[in-house]
């Protein structure tokens, strides 16, 4: 489910279970805020996108393919901030 055009970013970190997960994603939907990598992973039953957060302490790497990094990062932190405000209300 990803857009070649937009790239994609494949985050690798450990789970609170201490397992490994990767998770591989458009690169709109990761960023990096708050020293937490977020990113969304799947979508509930309204559509709306489901976001993990995790403490970069906690990331092993995230590993970017993309032609232009900066266009798609400015709409990823617009984004992000976005969804942090609709959790905290």
């Amino acid at each position: 489910m990803t857009d070649a055009a937009l790239g994609t970013a494949t985050i690798v970190y450990e789970t609170p279970d201490g397992e490994i997960d990767e998770v591989t994603v458009d690169n709109e939907h990761i960023a990096f805020f708050q020293q937490h990598w977020l990113f969304a992973y799947d979508v509930d039953d309204d559509g709306n996108d489901i976001v993990r957060r995790v403490p970069h302490g906690r990331v092993h790497y995230v590993e970017r393919s993309v032609e232009e990094l900066e266009d798609t990062f400015d709409t990823t932190v617009d984004k992000a901030k976005d969804k942090l405000e609709e959790i905290r209300d």
